[in-house]
């Protein structure tokens, strides 16, 4: 599971960085939600921006807030949530042998951290595999 929120969070990434820049260089553009009554619906995003009219001032609010700079913030978080719960190898007894076994540093053998994640984020991922399902 932490390769696939790892390979999933690298997807964000790939999104949210192929965003143009703006003339000016900078990436990638800031977008605003236009002002006063006439204008509440639509997204500004700069000199060559894209522009456009989201519909109603609600939609409009909820784009401006997931612009590209918050989605990349939001998965650096997640890339460093899964990072403290990358698998370790620990000692463990079968059949009365010492053998390695993978577990989270932080919540052991199942990790609840990183299952939420994975069921709750990236359910709809064409990787996500039908037993990491949440009860």
């Amino acid at each position: 599971m932490h390769d696939f929120l790892v390979k999933c969070i690298g997807e964000e990434v790939k999104t949210a960085h192929a965003v143009q820049p703006n003339l000016d260089g900078e990436w990638p553009a800031s977008w605003w939600q236009g002002a006063g009554p006439d204008f509440s619906t639509l997204i500004l995003a700069g000199p060559e921006g894209p522009n456009f009219d989201a519909g109603t001032t609600e939609r409009a609010a909820f784009v401006v807030k997931n612009d590209p700079v918050h989605v990349l913030r939001f998965v650096d978080y997640l890339r460093w949530t899964v990072k403290q719960h990358e698998p370790v190898l620990v000692p463990a007894e079968e059949n009365g042998e010492t053998i390695a076994v993978e577990v989270c540093p932080i919540d052991g053998a199942e990790c609840e951290t990183l299952h939420h994640m994975a069921a709750e984020i990236f359910h709809d991922h064409p990787d996500f595999k039908r037993e990491w399902r949440r009860q």
